[in-house]
């Protein structure tokens, strides 16, 4: 996703939505048009690495919940999610947030194409997801924290839309084994996250054993 520039080189989101880093790491994504990351993020390559099924099974989703795909980008997930989440006679809610309005127009195109009437798109801000609700019950990052410069401010600020018996779920990479070893800006760690999941008054409360490269954490009141 890209970032605007306010003065500076776009960041852009590699899955999602990104806050802007402010120091010059923050220009590692360039800036590359929407349809430039599309082809990134869909790939066949890349689709394979995410497991999207198998993740999908292990957020344990119910028809009726509503889901905050934090970083939605080209919208991988919002189709499977928005399935998970309805049925006949229960329908919940998939709210894809991003931060560029090109992407999010890709999303609509996808939500017209394979019929989710259950999928809303979000603009959201560099350090708020903006949601219309505080009730969602999934908020699903993956692959986006590393790229948000405010980590602890954002989650504090996701937390505030989670219901009380909601919870987090973050993907990322290990940060030796992740595509920014090299860049400690861009990088998180399980321990890292745990206190800042902490002081938004979450806590660990499953480790999903999925991927080689990433961690897979679900976060809890």
């Amino acid at each position: 996703m890209r970032i605007n520039r306010r003065g500076l080189q776009a960041c852009v989101a590699a899955i999602g939505l990104l806050v802007c880093l402010s120091r010059p790491i923050g220009a590692q994504l360039g800036p590359r048009s929407a349809e430039e990351w599309v082809r990134t993020l869909e790939s066949p390559t890349r689709i394979a690495s995410l497991k999207i099924d198998e993740t999908i099974a292990r957020l344990r989703l119910t028809p009726g919940d509503n889901v905050a795909d934090i970083g939605a980008g080209s919208g991988v997930f919002v189709a499977p999610l928005a399935r998970a989440v309805y049925s006949s006679t229960r329908v919940g809610k998939v709210y894809a947030v991003d931060i560029d309005q090109a992407l999010l127009d890709r999303i609509e195109k996808k939500k017209d194409e394979y019929r989710l009437p259950n999928v809303m798109t979000v603009l959201g801000a560099f350090g708020d997801p903006k949601l219309p609700s505080a009730d969602i019950d999934l908020g699903f990052i993956n692959d986006v924290l590393h790229h948000i410069e405010n980590r602890a401010g954002y989650l504090k600020a996701l937390a505030r839309y989670i219901r009380p018996a909601g919870r987090i779920a973050v993907i990322d990479f290990y940060p030796e084994r992740g595509g920014h070893r090299d860049q400690p800006a861009l990088q998180v760690t399980k321990q890292q996250t745990a206190e800042w999941m902490a002081a938004a008054g979450f806590k660990a409360i499953e480790e999903i054993d999925l991927f080689p490269d990433k961690w897979f954490v679900v976060y809890g009141r």
